[in-house]
């Protein structure tokens, strides 16, 4: 999963949130539904119809993919570590050597694409142990999601964005031999899905999100934004650039505010 499509699943729910400040209706968590995928449409506790994750198109990678390592910085004497980029192969020893330097951290504050599930499993895997908060700034995407999901406490960002779609191991943009060995490992390889799969579900996804999940091939991106996480039952909370914490209403409003005007 590429920066670039992250950031344009983010630009698509700039659109979804100038909707969302133009309707009328009272409900303040549910969201519109403007150039949506189809998908199942169940109502939500209060009666509206659920909105539909919009699924931003790629393209299918015939070359191995080769990330560059996430930046991580140790803030607000030692109790936070703010991680940018993608979860490359160093990441979970990278994360690791933070912990390790700063027994008092209590915070992840995330922003990535995602990157490789071996390092990212290990990360997740750490992130709960410590029973760490993880809060999304702009966008959390595949792999950065079970970070997310593993963690004691999910915050988001008003305006953040979760990324969903299936793994892929890229297998056939490997040479022969190594293309058929991955694909007889890749029959094998249930560590992957059950970790992930248990965090999502731990975290309150529903089975609309997980559909969306396994339905999403792996060159798109399902583009989720906290109103839509909240209709689906996810178990997070809300806080402003500041860390202050807000409501559904808080969010819809700072939505309609910011960009309804553009």
């Amino acid at each position: 999963m590429t920066l670039t499509r992250v950031m344009l699943g983010a630009c698509v729910l700039v659109v979804l949130a100038w909707y969302i400040g133009r309707r009328d209706a009272p409900d303040a968590g549910a969201t519109a539904q403007a150039d949506a995928t189809p998908g199942p449409a169940a109502a939500s506790s209060r009666g509206a119809a659920r909105s539909e994750a919009h699924v931003v198109q790629g393209e299918k990678s015939t070359t191995l993919a080769t990330l560059d390592e996430a930046r991580m910085t140790v803030g607000e004497q030692g109790r936070v570590l703010r991680i940018t980029g993608s979860v490359g192969r160093n990441f979970a020893q990278d994360l690791q050597a933070a912990l390790d330097a700063n027994p008092s951290l209590q915070r992840i504050d995330i922003t990535s694409g995602g990157g490789y599930a071996k390092p990212g499993l290990e990360a997740a895997r750490m992130i709960r142990r410590r029973n760490l908060i993880v809060r999304v700034s702009s966008h959390c995407a595949s792999m950065c999601v079970a970070l997310w999901a593993a963690a004691a406490q999910r915050q988001l960002e008003p305006d953040a964005v979760i990324g969903l779609h299936a793994w892929d191991a890229q297998c056939d943009a490997r040479p022969s031999p190594d293309r058929e060995q991955c694909h007889y490992q890749m029959q094998f390889a249930t560590d992957h899905d059950a970790s992930y799969d248990s965090w999502l579900r731990e975290a309150g996804f529903n089975a609309y999100l997980l559909g969306l999940q396994e339905r999403t091939a792996s060159e798109n991106i399902a583009v989720v934004n906290a109103l839509q996480l909240w209709e689906n039952g996810v178990d997070f909370s809300a806080v402003s650039h500041d860390g202050t914490p807000m409501t559904r209403a808080d969010v819809q409003r700072y939505l309609r505010d910011r960009y309804s005007r553009r």
